[in-house]
C-alpha cells in the first residue's frame, strides 16, 4: 500500500488520499468493510452480466477505476494533515472496520467473487497473478457523516439513488450505540417489534425527524440526486445543534407518555353503541392510539411549522406543555378521536398520508397558543378534522 497523492476537499472539509494497493491487500481489507458495516449498501442483482465481464478483464490485467472509501475520524483535521505516509497507513489499517465504500461496492464484490471462483477451480496460478496486480483506492479521511453522504450521492449519480431513509440512518447510526436516557431504537434487522413503552422503531423515528426537517408530513420519497443533495445541505445547516435528533425523540416520547397517562384505563369498547365506526379502530388502547408512525411524522412536520412561524423556538419549548393538555371527558375525547380517524379511513385515497395530514394539523392546533384549541385535545381533533375536509373535499 503506497500513498501516491494527498489533496484537501474544501467542499466536505476532508483529505482525499490516493493509494496504490495490491488486489490481494484490498481483498483482505474488504472483509472488514463488507461484513462489519451494517449500513453498507448491498449488491445490485441486475448487473451480473457487466460484472462477469469485469472478472474476465481482471484476469488479463485490466486497470479498473479507483475505488473510493471514507473513514470518519475524531481527530482534529489539522493533526491529520501532519501525519506521515506510514502513519496514514497504520491509522487506516487499525480502523479498517470503520471504512465505508462510497463508490465501487460492486467492483469490490466482483473481486471477492472472482477469488472464490478461482479457489473453487483450484486455479492457483491465476490467484497468484491476481494477488500481484495493482489497483488504486481513494480514501477520504477526517470526513464527517454529512460529507460521506454528499460524496456517496455525487459519486453515484448514474446509479440507483440512495434512499433518504438510508442516508439519515447512516447519519444518525451513532445513536444506536448511545444511551438515549432509557429509550431504545430498534432496527429492522433486529426482527422484533417495539413492544415496550420506551422502545421505538428506528425507521419510524427517522421518518418523523425527516418530517421535521422538511416541514412535510408525507413519508420519505426522494427520487433525484439533486433533491437528495439539497436535503443534505438543509440537514447540515439545521443540525448545528448536535442533539437535534435526540431533541425530537425525547419530545415525541414525552408527548406520547403524557397522552397515555392522561388516557387512564380507556379501552375501545366494541359494544358501545355510541362508537359507530366502519373499520377496525385506529387503536384499542392508549398505547396503540398514540404510538404510531403517522403521529411521528405529523408531530415532526407540525413542530417544524410552529418553529417557522415563531410560535415556539425549539422542541424544548413543548416539554412543559404536555401536562397542561386537557382531555376533559376521557371517554368522549378518545372515542371522538377514534371516530374521526375512522371517517378519514373511509374517505381517504391514501389512508396513511391522509392520517398524517390530520395529525399534522392536530398538533399544530394543540400547540399554537394563538389558536382557540390551544392545549385542548378534543377541540384540536375537531379543528384538525375540519381542516382535513377542507383540503381533501
Amino acid at each position: 500500500m503506497q500513498l501516491i497523492n494527498r489533496l484537501y476537499d474544501n467542499r466536505i472539509q476532508a483529505y482525499n488520499l490516493l493509494f496504490e494497493i495490491s488486489i490481494k491487500e484490498y481483498l483482505d481489507m474488504s472483509i472488514s468493510i463488507i461484513e462489519k458495516n451494517e449500513f453498507q449498501r448491498r449488491r445490485v442483482k441486475s448487473s451480473s452480466t457487466i460484472y462477469s465481464l469485469l472478472k474476465k478483464d481482471l484476469l488479463v490485467g485490466c486497470i479498473i477505476p479507483p475505488i473510493v472509501l471514507a473513514l470518519s475520524s475524531d481527530q482534529d483535521i489539522n493533526s491529520i494533515s501532519e501525519l506521515k505516509e506510514e502513519e496514514y497507513i497504520g491509522y487506516i489499517k487499525k480502523h479498517s472496520d470503520k471504512l465505508i465504500i462510497l463508490d465501487g461496492l460492486q467492483r469490490t464484490l466482483t473481486i471477492r467473487d472472482l477469488y472464490r471462483d478461482l479457489n473453487d477451480k483450484e486455479d492457483f496460478d491465476s490467484i497468484e497473478n491476481l494477488d500481484k496486480q495493482k489497483l488504486r483506492i481513494e480514501i477520504y479521511i477526517g470526513i464527517n457523516k454529512v460529507g460521506i453522504l454528499y460524496r456517496m450521492l455525487t459519486l453515484n449519480t448514474g446509479q440507483t439513488p440512495m434512499s433518504m431513509r438510508h442516508q439519515i440512518e447512516i447519519l444518525y447510526s451513532d445513536y444506536l450505540e448511545k444511551d438515549l436516557n432509557g429509550l431504545t431504537l430498534i432496527m429492522e434487522s433486529d426482527n422484533r417489534s417495539a413492544n415496550k413503552l420506551n422502545e421505538y422503531k428506528f425507521k419510524d423515528i427517522v421518518e418523523g425527524f425527516n418530517s421535521y426537517l422538511d416541514r412535510d408530513y408525507l413519508p420519505i420519497d426522494r427520487n433525484t440526486i439533486l433533491e437528495n443533495i439539497e436535503s443534505l445541505d438543509k440537514l447540515s445547516a439545521e443540525n448545528q445543534n448536535n442533539n437535534l435528533f435526540l431533541d425530537y425523540l425525547e419530545a415525541f416520547d414525552g408527548l406520547i407518555k403524557a397522552l397515555i397517562s392522561k388516557s387512564g384505563n380507556w379501552n375501545f369498547d366494541e359494544d358501545d353503541s355510541d362508537i359507530d365506526i366502519s373499520n377496525p379502530p385506529f387503536g384499542k388502547n392508549p398505547e396503540t392510539l398514540f404510538k404510531k408512525s403517522q403521529l411521528m411524522t405529523g408531530f415532526g412536520s407540525a413542530v417544524g411549522k410552529l418553529v417557522d412561524h415563531g410560535v415556539i423556538d425549539n422542541f424544548n419549548d413543548l416539554l412543559g406543555l404536555y401536562d397542561k393538555i386537557e382531555l376533559d371527558d376521557v371517554e368522549e375525547s378518545l372515542n371522538n378521536y377514534v371516530k374521526k380517524l375512522d371517517l378519514i379511513k373511509t374517505k381517504a385515497r391514501k389512508i396513511g398520508n391522509d392520517q398524517r395530514m390530520f395529525f399534522h394539523h392536530f398538533f399544530r392546533e394543540v400547540f399554537d397558543k394563538k389558536g382557540d384549541s390551544y392545549l385542548k385535545f378534543n377541540d384540536s381533533v375537531e379543528e384538525a378534522y375540519s381542516t382535513y375536509l377542507r383540503k381533501t373535499q
